[in-house]
């Protein structure tokens, strides 16, 4: 038992101390980050911005107030200046910090049903992620917690320590409402911890279910679409080698006729000249009739593509190409986010149950149990490390971010600020020409093309070549 009291108060200095600096920095650089002009469009990325401000107000409250009264009561080090100070000071930090923590799991609690929506209403994610909506929904939150802390200026205030360092006092619940405060203590935990969890889990379920859905239908359609490329493959192979049959047979029935025709001739010149005269119009007929067929066959091919035709093909299938990559980039991205928003949500669900659970558990020993006291603190830190881990899941999730995060680092904030300007500009810039250079191409064949209907010329060839067999 007195190991486990050891571990307890060395761990409920060094290491909310350590979690709470490491949070510090890293909600420094996210709020650092979600300010650029990349992150300003969208709406999860405002919700991330202000769940970065709320985490870091309460980790510097949460450092001013347990970490330096838990080192000035094992070495006196007179660290506790909070409370030393004023009733009202005590009661606007101590209103802070119940309003941050709140605030804080409602957030999470807003962009997981969100971003719900947009997985199920794909279409309409333009105007359910809009900045604005984030704006109000913040403020919502932020008003209802203010509302919902009411409680905090009649129960909190600076009161004598039960230490016996003499002079020593503590901002904290004051003693004759401390029976009133357990019923808002449970209320508290119920609204802060417990009923968000439950709808993130909930929701999580629900997001994860529909994502697993998505992928087996995309993998049934990739395997529907190679099937039909399969078929189409198989039956313009067929297709082909019919067609060739169907040509060889035409060529050799022509050849037989033509064979003929020539035998025909060569017997009429070295016979006389009244069976020259009476073979004469069957030639002519089938040589017509020869003519005729060939006249057939070249009209009933298709029409070779004008140049005109083929810039209209390339440039719809540029356009087809460029509308897939677009909505292929906009679907990347939106997975990235869900990622990064669902990691940020299981998060807060896995650290906090193990305070919850510890927590319940005293509550219902009245907080007389030695054991349970010294487990709840050991718990707090996992309650604590849920403000200081978001910025470790950007890293992780985001490419974006940790590019961000690399100019900053190398204190590149005003050139960051001006690059993201510059493509802007650029990006803006660009479109005009693009369209330009298209109709350019889809003008410049016309003027090549110098038939624009081919069927004339096609005709006049056809005439020429039937006239030369005829002469023959």
């Amino acid at each position: 038992m007195s190991t486990l009291v050891a571990i307890e108060q060395y761990m409920s200095i060094y290491g909310p101390f350590i979690l709470t600096t490491l949070g510090i920095v890293g909600n420094v650089l996210s709020i650092l980050i979600f300010l650029s002009p990349r992150y300003r469009r969208q709406s999860s990325h405002f919700y991330l911005l202000s769940l970065a401000l709320s985490d870091l107000c309460f980790l510097i409250i949460n450092l001013l107030e347990d970490t330096f009264r838990n080192h000035n009561q094992l070495y006196h080090s007179h660290l506790n200046f909070l409370d030393r100070s004023s009733t009202s000071i005590c009661i606007l930090v101590q209103y802070a910090r119940n309003l941050t923590r709140s605030l804080s799991s409602w957030i999470i609690v807003s962009f997981t049903i969100e971003r719900l929506l947009v997985v199920f209403y794909p279409l309409k994610r333009a105007t359910i992620c809009r900045r604005k909506i984030a704006r109000l929904v913040v403020l919502f939150l932020f008003c209802l917690s203010f509302v919902s802390n009411l409680n905090v200026p009649f129960h909190y205030g600076v009161i004598s320590s039960s230490t016996p360092m003499e002079n020593d006092t503590i901002c904290d619940i004051i003693p004759k409402y401390r029976s009133i405060y357990m019923r808002f203590a449970i209320t508290t935990m119920i609204s802060v911890y417990l009923a968000p969890m439950c709808i993130i889990g909930f929701v999580n379920m629900l997001i994860c279910c529909k994502l697993w859905r998505k992928s087996l239908f995309m993998d049934e359609d990739d395997a529907s679409l190679a099937a039909k490329d399969k078929h189409r493959f198989f039956s313009r192979q067929t297709f082909s080698s019919l067609w060739r049959f169907l040509a060889c047979l035409h060529l050799s029935r022509r050849s037989s006729t033509s064979s003929i025709v020539t035998k025909q001739s060569l017997h009429g010149r070295t016979s006389s000249l009244s069976q020259y005269q009476s073979i004469g119009p069957l030639l002519n007929t089938d040589a017509q009739i020869n003519g005729h067929l060939i006249n057939d066959e070249l009209l009933n091919r298709p029409p070779p593509r004008s140049p005109s035709t083929l810039s209209t093909n390339f440039s719809n299938q540029t356009k087809k190409q460029s509308v897939s990559s677009i909505k292929a980039y906009i679907q990347s991205r939106t997975h990235r986010v869900t990622a990064t928003l669902l990691l940020v949500s299981c998060s807060f669900v896995l650290l906090n149950t193990p305070y919850c659970v510890v927590w319940i558990a005293n509550y219902l020993e009245k907080f007389g149990n030695a054991t349970l006291k010294s487990v709840k603190e050991i718990t707090e830190l996992f309650m604590l490390t849920n403000f200081c881990i978001n910025f470790l899941l950007y890293c992780v999730s985001g490419k974006a971010f940790r590019n961000e995060l690399a100019y900053i680092l190398r204190c590149q904030w005003r050139e960051l600020y001006d690059r993201s300007e510059a493509e802007r500009a650029a990006r803006k810039k660009s479109r005009p020409k693009i369209e330009i250079q298209l109709n350019e191409t889809k003008l410049k064949p016309r003027a090549l093309s110098c038939c624009p209907n081919d069927q004339p010329y096609r005709t006049s060839s056809y005439a020429l070549y039937t006239n030369k067999n005829l002469h023959r």
